[in-house]
């Protein structure tokens, strides 16, 4: 394709008042010019299909668009998190639930104490009940004192 055709082709492609400002120089290019005038011919071809593939210019939303979506919008403004509770499939699941939770946990220390009584060999019990002298409270670096032997002179 010629310089000439190329500056110009954008303009006489695409129609309108830019057309007749084509040159005659051009039109004349496209009459002698085999070659440039197959490929110009093309190129009409393919710019009516593109304009054919093209959708009407005026396309907006359907009517009451804009109404539905502000609509929508306060909607969901108005509605709190709090409201989730009051929903009639979550409320009392979780109400279910939450009771559910709270009879496992309670059997379980119900249970677990009684399951497991301390015995007189456990080490808790053997400290509080060995002996200490009764002056225990009096002086405390007695006090560090009497708890490092009865600690160092611990047997099971």
């Amino acid at each position: 394709m010629h310089g000439l055709i190329r500056d110009h082709l954008e303009d006489y492609l695409g129609g309108g008042p830019d057309k007749k400002r084509v040159s005659t120089e051009f039109e004349q290019h496209i009459r002698e010019c085999e070659t440039c005038r197959e490929e110009v011919s093309w190129m009409q071809e393919q710019s009516q299909v593109l304009r054919s593939l093209a959708g009407p210019r005026d396309i907006g939303p359907a009517p009451g668009f804009y109404h539905r979506v502000m609509s929508r919008i306060e909607a969901q403004q108005n509605a709190s998190i709090w409201s989730v509770f009051l929903d009639p499939i979550f409320g009392p699941r979780l109400v279910a639930t939450s009771l559910t939770l709270a009879i496992l946990l309670a059997g379980f220390v119900a249970f677990r104490e009684v399951a497991y009584p301390p015995s007189a060999n456990d080490d808790e019990v053997i400290m509080a009940i060995q002996e200490h002298s009764p002056a225990l409270g009096q002086d405390r670096q007695r006090d560090r004192d009497t708890i490092l032997v009865t600690l160092a002179t611990y047997s099971d």
